[in-house]
Parts: structure tokens; C-alpha cells; sequence
């Protein structure tokens, strides 16, 4: 076994967790994988589910960064696939364990913070890539990918939106973490408007985007998201003066989950709810739109570049479009960072440390295709 594919899945039984784990497993036959949370009982009855000893489980508490540390020390790599107000503790535990590190995305406010960490994991000689899911994740290397064909970066748009065939659910559900969607729609968002980041109003600036079949036309909104925290930043010295994100929920939702909370509903009431029930069949695209200019003899050229990313259901993981585009990202960058594809040091989010071509490779080897048109201005 290479001791460099050795790696640790923090939260490695939620539903993003199951699917990072089933990826590094299936990916390479010497990708060995401890399965570390909370849930130490499901997590050693996922463990053996896969009859391999190249799969462990321990316990992990993500609010104890000193037993974090004890359990990352000797591994290379961390997938941290908690809630997001853990993501500072787990850092600070692989900076002591010295293990690379990779996470889902902060919702804004805990990026900001955790890129204040650049200067130790540089001087520990560490790797952390923040947000390496689809959005953020995917979303931040196709930006980078469509800003490379441009001289100058005007603007980022990000859009996201999912078509579900199965039928609807008999009873109120989420299709992910409560506490992520609650806080989506009630935190106010961020957005990069005049080279300045702004907070805006919660649950506004409603858009009808007409995406590719099979998704077709769907009403988006601004939440709250870690892309808007790292882009300006990445870009602004090549021009960039916008920038924002929006992704598609059904509005009747939307009232729901705003009604239950002014009735006093917590997100714990929220995280009691049933999940969706039956095979995931569903289907989900993620845009990026990218406008700029091009130096082209001697004049400028106005270009606004369109990439999506095309997802669906797995069946044989039991897993959506969603939780595949969102749980094989991480794994695949946590393989670069294991086997040296990706060198940079410090915290970085992936539109500056993930090379295009061979992530691009690796997404449609899983089935998840990268598609690129060019619109008029």
C-alpha cells in the first residue's frame, strides 16, 4: 500500500461523507480510508460494508480539536465533510497532526476566516483547499478555466439547478442539511458589486434561468456562499467588479421553511423532518457565466463565456446528482494534494490551486460532464 493514499473522512457517514468514501474506495485499489465520526456505530457498520481492510472506523468529535489531532496524526489527508462551524477546529487539528486538509465550503463568513490560516499551513509546509465540492468546488474551477481564455475578468456569475423525477414527497422533507439550508435562506448573502463585497437582503433577487434538458427553466435565488468570498479575491486584479451566486429551490418550499421558523421551528425541529425517500433520480447543472475582454489586434473584445457541469444520480450508490457532484470533488483533490498533482502550500480555494485539465478528467471519468458555449454580449 502507498502510505501517501492513506486518508481520514471526517463525517464520513453523513450524506455527502458516504459518497467521499465510496469514491476514494472505488477510485484506487490503494486508497486506504478511515471512516472518522460521531456516529461511531454507523460508522463502523458503513465500514463493513465494504469487507476490506483498506476501510477503518473511529470515533470523532469535531468540537474537540486535540482528539482530532491524536486520530489525523500519520495520515496525510483530511476530508472534512462537517458542518461548516467545525471547520476552523479541524483545521487547527490538522495543523497540529501536520496533515493536509479539504473541506466542503464555509457558507462565506467561515471561509473568510479560515483563509486567515494561510500564513501557518505555508510555514507547516500543509496544503488546505477550502470548498472543494461541486458549489463551491466545481463552480470555483470552472471559473478559473473560462477566466484563463480572457485577458480581463468582468464578471462571475453562478447558478445552479436540479430537475428531481421522482414524484413529490408525501411529507415536508430537505434534500440535504438543515442547518445548511436554514441558514441559506435566512442569513443575508454576499455579493461582489462594484469591487466591493455587500450583504444583501435573504431570499431575494429571484431569476427564471433556462438551463440545458433535462433540467430546463428553473426559478433561482440568492443564498448565502463560499464562491462569492474567493473569487473576487482570486480575480480582482484582473478586473473582476461582480460577482454572485444563485441556485434553484421551489418557492413553495421556501415559504414553507420561512413559515415553520417565525412559528418558532429550530433547525433541530428541522433535522427531525424524513429524509426523501426511494431511489434518487435526479439531475443537476451547475453554470458558471464569465464575461471579460480579449486583447485581439490591438482592439477589445467584449466575450462572455457559459460553462456547466452536467450531474446525475447514482443509483448504485444510492446517491443523487447532487450528492455525486458534491462528494467526488473532495475526493479527487484530496488525491492530487496525496499524490502531488497539487503543490501549492497554504489555504487556497480551488480556482487557484486545482489544475483544470486533469480535475476536468477525473469529473468525467465519473460520469459528470463539462460542457462550454460562447453567448453574444
Amino acid at each position: 500500500m502507498d502510505p501517501n493514499r492513506d486518508f481520514v473522512v471526517l463525517g464520513g457517514v453523513g450524506i455527502i461523507g458516504r459518497v467521499v468514501v465510496r469514491d476514494l474506495f472505488e477510485s484506487h485499489p490503494q486508497n486506504c480510508i478511515l471512516i472518522a465520526d460521531y456516529n461511531e456505530k454507523a460508522a463502523r457498520q458503513y465500514c463493513r460494508a465494504f469487507r476490506s481492510r483498506r476501510v477503518t472506523a473511529a470515533f470523532a468529535d469535531a468540537s474537540q480539536p486535540s482528539q482530532l489531532a491524536k486520530l489525523f496524526r500519520g495520515h496525510p489527508v483530511v476530508i472534512n465533510c462537517t458542518q461548516h462551524n467545525f471547520n476552523l477546529n479541524v483545521m487547527r487539528a490538522a495543523l497540529t497532526a501536520r496533515t493536509h486538509y479539504v473541506d466542503l465550503g464555509g457558507l462565506f463568513y467561515w471561509t473568510r476566516r479560515q483563509l486567515k490560516l494561510d500564513k501557518r499551513f505555508k510555514c507547516a509546509g500543509l496544503t488546505a483547499i477550502l470548498g472543494s465540492g461541486c458549489a463551491p468546488g466545481i463552480t470555483n474551477v470552472m471559473t478559473r478555466a473560462a477566466a484563463d481564455k480572457l485577458d480581463r475578468v468582468v464578471s462571475v456569475r453562478i447558478r445552479v439547478g436540479t430537475k428531481d423525477f421522482n414524484p413529490p414527497a408525501s411529507s415536508f422533507c430537505f434534500p440535504y442539511s438543515a442547518q445548511t439550508i436554514v441558514e441559506e435562506f435566512t442569513l443575508a448573502p454576499w455579493i461582489f458589486e462594484q469591487g466591493k463585497f455587500r450583504a444583501v437582503k435573504p431570499r431575494t433577487a429571484w431569476e427564471s434561468v433556462k438551463f440545458p434538458q433535462p433540467v430546463g427553466a428553473q426559478w433561482l435565488v440568492r443564498t448565502r456562499h463560499s464562491e462569492v468570498a474567493t473569487i473576487p479575491l482570486t480575480f480582482r486584479k484582473r478586473g473582476l467588479k461582480f460577482c454572485d451566486f444563485k441556485v434553484g429551490f421551489d418557492r413553495a418550499f421556501v415559504n414553507e421553511v420561512v413559515k415553520r421558523l417565525k412559528n418558532g421551528w429550530t433547525v433541530r425541529d428541522f433535522a427531525k423532518l424524513p429524509a426523501p425517500r426511494g431511489q434518487p433520480n435526479d439531475y443537476e447543472i451547475s453554470r458558471v457565466v464569465v464575461a471579460g475582454t480579449t486583447n485581439e489586434r490591438g482592439r477589445r473584445r467584449r466575450r462572455i463565456l457559459v460553462m456547466d457541469c452536467h450531474a446525475k444520480a447514482n443509483r448504485r450508490w444510492h446517491s443523487s446528482g447532487g450528492d455525486i457532484d458534491t462528494g467526488c470533488p473532495p475526493s479527487i483533490v484530496a488525491q492530487m494534494i496525496a499524490t502531488g498533482v497539487i503543490m501549492h502550500r497554504g489555504v487556497l480555494p480551488p480556482e487557484a490551486a486545482v489544475p483544470v485539465a486533469p480535475f476536468f478528467a477525473e469529473l468525467r471519468k465519473r460520469r459528470m460532464k463539462i460542457k462550454t458555449r460562447e453567448v453574444k454580449p
